[in-house]
Order: structure tokens, then sequence, then C-alpha cells
């Protein structure tokens, strides 16, 4: 009873309140109650919408992340297994394999056999593949163990584990884990059973992997700024690989995770009191779980600032409104005064509102063609960006793509021919020149590399050329500023040192091609030289101004210097300089805060 009788007071007293007030500040009081209204429902539908597209987005961004990582890490394994079964099937191994069968040895030794028998084919599969770290063949008397620069044998020590494994060999083949004194080792075991040649033979072939190399793409594909942590997980939740330091092996134990979520399920779960998403995919024939997580910055919105944010921008079209309404009143109002007692007829309460309306549908409509404006304007920048970024792209593929495949005949031909005459040294330092400059060429599908590495891999390239071209090419390479940090665009290079050695210095007796780099200021500058037969000016006038110019053997000098403005923006030049029979210079500066 006291209680409402106190709450009637206060009504009354607003009554009152309302009843002597203003009619400028009744509008001012009407107009920013609707806008607080308005604002409200606004703020709590775009807060709804935004925070299941945010949380939309940290699904895209945590399965984008396991789905790459997933095919990447899954190619590197196939990889590895592709090796393990070349090297059960290699007729080195089946060789060895037959003499071991029998206890019928060469050299009278195990040891020794095997060294001349399988070491050279094991250490070619371990370079080729660049995941293995160590194969170790396990045999009824002796154990192998061979890497890319160690080799032991030691005599089998252990016969029951030997005769449990033998006898059940499909129980173990395939993708295993063990820890060896606190370091896990991973690797792919192959029965001898599996080799037809080998099959009356017990024992089985263990190959260990390298994890900084095969699980190199969580490091790679994973930004820092995205915060994302990524593992390689037993079915029990025990880290295999990580590039996150643990205080234990277990991604529970650790804090990271509560739980590790089924396989292919997204969930949001509590870690050390904050939220965080998780997915986990399995990886082919293994029990093994690539486990992704991110924070609650990728998903979630901060309710508390947003509300602080919104109520703030709110505060000042309040303000804006008030003083216009006090001044438009004020203007309006001051000739009706002296129609009061006229129009003491009508109802002010009638008035006022049907007036209100008219305005605020006005306004309402505005808002809504303005936000609607807004919106189309903000798809359309939105599918621009992703036109322009498909562009680049699609562009960086076609430049990647150009290099052609005839100088690995040539190089191949080169080779078989160096074999046959010399039978040895000359062939197998033209093969490691051929290795490497494939291996630096291809690397791992980045788009940038080391300009160190760039180098290397056209002085494998000129010296290639050089040994094709004895009497006929020399080369010098001049580097005369530090490059140490400075990453270019893969194989950038490459094409216009191959155009000056095809078609400058080639097509006469004999000519020299100079690779020069040194600094200018802020540049990074990159010359090509060779006193070759030169150009016309027509082709330097095209080549400059972005014409295209391509030849049966040679790249597009157009598209790299496209593709030299798209990554470097204008700051990069392409200058290419040419004389008919004095040779020719291609020049290329970077600006040196653009690639470091």
């Amino acid at each position: 009873m006291i209680l409402n009788i106190h709450v009637s007071r206060k009504g009354i007293r607003v009554k009152a309140i309302w009843t002597k007030m203003k009619l400028r500040w009744k509008f001012v009081c009407l107009c920013s109650l609707v806008m607080l209204v308005q604002f409200t429902f606004s703020n709590t539908y775009l807060f709804s919408n935004s925070a299941d597209l945010v949380e939309e987005q940290g699904e895209m961004l945590v399965g984008k992340y396991v789905s790459q990582n997933k095919g990447n890490i899954e190619n590197s394994m196939k990889s590895v297994m592709s090796a393990a079964n070349l090297l059960l099937t290699s007729e080195d191994f089946q060789q060895y394999m037959r003499k071991y069968a029998v206890r019928f040895f060469q050299y009278d030794s195990a040891n020794i056999d095997f060294q001349f028998d399988c070491m050279r084919t094991f250490r070619n599969i371990i370079t080729q593949t660049g995941y293995i770290r160590e194969i170790q063949v396990h045999l009824e008397d002796n154990t192998f163990s061979i890497s890319r620069s160690s080799y032991s044998s030691k005599p089998n020590l252990d016969p029951i584990l030997f005769d449990k494994v033998t006898a059940a060999p499909r129980s173990t083949v395939g993708w295993n884990s063990a820890d060896a004194n606190g370091v896990i080792d991973l690797y792919y075991r192959l029965p001898l059973s599996a080799s037809g040649k080998t099959s009356g033979i017990r024992g089985w072939v263990d190959v260990i992997i390298d994890p900084d190399v095969m699980f190199q793409s969580i490091a790679d594909l994973v930004p820092t700024a995205d915060s994302v942590q990524m593992f390689v997980v037993d079915p029990a939740g025990e880290a295999l690989y990580t590039n996150q330091l643990m205080t234990s092996r277990s991604v529970v134990g650790s804090g990271f995770v509560a739980s590790v979520p089924e396989v292919d399920n997204i969930v949001i779960q509590k870690s050390n009191g904050d939220p965080i998403m998780t997915q986990s995919a399995r990886l082919m024939d293994t029990d093994w779980l690539l486990l992704s997580i991110i924070p609650k910055e990728n998903f979630q919105i901060d309710l508390a600032e947003y509300l602080r944010i919104s109520f703030f921008i709110l505060l000042i079209p309040i303000l804006i409104l008030a003083l216009m309404i006090l001044f438009l009143t004020d203007y309006l109002l001051r000739p009706l005064k002296q129609l009061v007692s006229v129009m003491s007829g009508y109802s002010e309460n009638k008035a006022t509102p049907q007036i209100m309306i008219e305005r605020l549908d006005e306004f309402g409509l505005l808002a809504n063609r303005f936000n609607k404006m807004m919106g189309k304007i903000e798809e359309q920048i939105t599918t621009i960006r992703e036109t322009e970024q498909q562009k680049r792209e699609a562009e960086m593929d076609a430049f990647q793509s150009q290099i052609r495949q005839h100088f690995l005949y040539n190089t191949l031909a080169l080779i078989s021919w160096t074999a046959r005459r010399e039978k040895a040294q000359e062939t197998e330092r033209i093969s490691k020149l051929f290795a490497r400059y494939y291996r630096l060429a291809l690397g791992k599908g980045e788009t940038y590399t080391l300009l160190e590495k760039e180098i290397e891999m056209i002085g494998h390239y000129l010296e290639i050329q050089r040994s094709r071209f004895v009497d006929q090419m020399e080369y010098e390479m001049r580097v005369e500023a530090p490059i140490g940090g400075y990453r270019i665009i893969r194989n950038m290079l490459q094409p216009i040192v191959e155009n000056a050695v095809e078609h400058g210095v080639l097509p006469q007796e004999k000519g020299k091609v100079l690779l020069l780099i040194r600094e200018e200021q802020d540049y990074l500058v990159i010359r090509i030289i060779d006193d070759g037969i030169g150009a016309e000016e027509e082709v330097v006038r095209h080549i400059n101004s972005g014409m295209s110019f391509d030849s049966d053997n040679g790249f597009s000098l157009r598209s790299i210097k496209r593709t030299l403005h798209t990554y470097y923006g204008d700051e990069a030049v392409f200058d290419f300089q040419s004389v008919i029979q004095s040779g020719s210079v291609t020049t290329i500066k970077l600006p040196k805060d653009r690639i470091t």
C-alpha cells in the first residue's frame, strides 16, 4: 500500500514536470527517447548478427588451417611411404636380402656387404625425400642404421622382441611413434614380408622422419598475428609435434584444451578460463590427430566494449539533435506564438505527435535508404578486393608456371654424354649441381625465397651451362652488398639470366654473363649483363614500355616487369638496355624496406 502511494506520487510529479515543460524541450526528450529505443533494438540486432558472423569466420579460420596443414602433411607422408616402398623393392636391397637369406656374403661380413650393396641407395633416398632423418633395417642377427652423415651396425640383442614383432608384422606396420629418452620418434614401418623377393626373410624397416621438416607447413602457414595453435597429437592427447612451448606432452595437462574434440567437430570450450575454438582431423592411415586452436578474439565480440563504444557514438547525435531542435523550434514557433489564442480549440498533444510522426517517417526513410546504399557500397568494395587478390594470385601462378622444361632435358642429355665419356667424377659434379638447382627452383611452393638461395640457384644454373658450352660461355657473380635477410619472388632472376645466356651469349662464338648486386641509397640494385649479340631498339622500347615480348626459348620480360610492380609497387624499377653486337643490361631496383 505504501509502495503504491510512493509510485503514484512519482508519476504525478513527472506529469507535472512534463506539463510545465516548454514545447522545444518536449521535442528534444521525445526525439532522444525514440533514438535511444531505435538504437537499442538496432544494435541488439547488429550485435547478434555480428556475433554469428564472427563465430562463422572463426569456424572458417580454424577449419582453413586444419585443411591446409592436413593436405600438406599427408602429401609429405605419402612421399615417405613411397620412398619406403621404393627402398624395399630396389634391386640393391633385394640382392643383399638374397645373400642374407643364405648367409653367403661377398666380403664375409653382413655389415660390410650391406655397406657396399645398400648404402648408396639408402642415402640417395634420404637425400631426395628430405623428410627422412634415419632408416633402420632390423634383421634376425643384425640392425643397420643409416642417416645422411652416419652409419652403424649392431647385433640383435633382443630376440624376444624381434620374434614378437615378426610373428604379427601387420600389427605394427604403418605409422608409429616411440618415446626415446624423452624425445618422440615418428616412423613408418614396413615388414620385409611386404616385398615379394624377401618374403622368406624375417625383419622390418623403420623409416624415421624429421618432424621439423615433415610438419614445416604448421610454421609456414600459420601467421603469428592470428594466434592460432597447431598440434599433432595421438588419441590420448599426447603431443607428437608442435611449435608451442609445453609444460608437459599432454595438450590437456598443459592447459591448451579442456579435452581433445571429436574428429572433424568444431567445439568451443574453455581453457584457463578463456573460451577457445578447437577442431581436429585424422591424418591418413594413422590414429594421429591434427589439432587447431584459436583464441576468443577470433570468434567472439566483447559485449562490454561494444556497448561502451555504441553509447559513446549515440551521445554525439543526441547532442547534435538537441541543438538542432532547439534552434528550429525557436525559429518556427516564434511566429506561431501570436496564434495561440486562435488555436486554443486544438489539442497540442495531438498536433505534436502528428508533426513528430511526419518528421520521423522522413528521417527513417532517409536512414533506411542510406543504410541500403552503404551496404551495397560495402559489398562492391569487398567484391573488388577479392577480384584484385584473385588476379594477383592468378598472375603469380602464371609467372611461376612459365619455367620451361627444355633446360631439364638438355641437362639430362649432358649428364648422359658426360657419363659415357668420363665415367664418374664429372657426372657426379653435374648431377649434384642439377639436383641443388631444381631443389632451389621448385622449393616448397612458396612465393618468396631468400635472395641468397636465388643467387645460389643461378650459380648452379650458370655452372651447368658453362659445363655444357665450355668453350663458348663464361660467367661471373659479384655481390658487393650485404644481402642477408632479403627476400624476393622465387625464380624472378633466373628467367633474365637464362635470356642473357640463350639469346645473348650462345648465338655468338664466345661471351660472358655477369650478375652484379650492389646498394644504391635505399635500393638494392641487381644487374644482369652480357656481351652478346644485343637486341634492336624497337625490341628494347617494347620491353620497357610494357609491351609483350616472347621468344621461342625465353621468358616474357613483360611478365617479369608486371610481377615486380604488382608485388613491390611503383617504387620497383625494371629497365632493359641493349645495343646490337655489344650486349644487354637488365637492371632491377628493389626498395630495401619492401624485401626485408
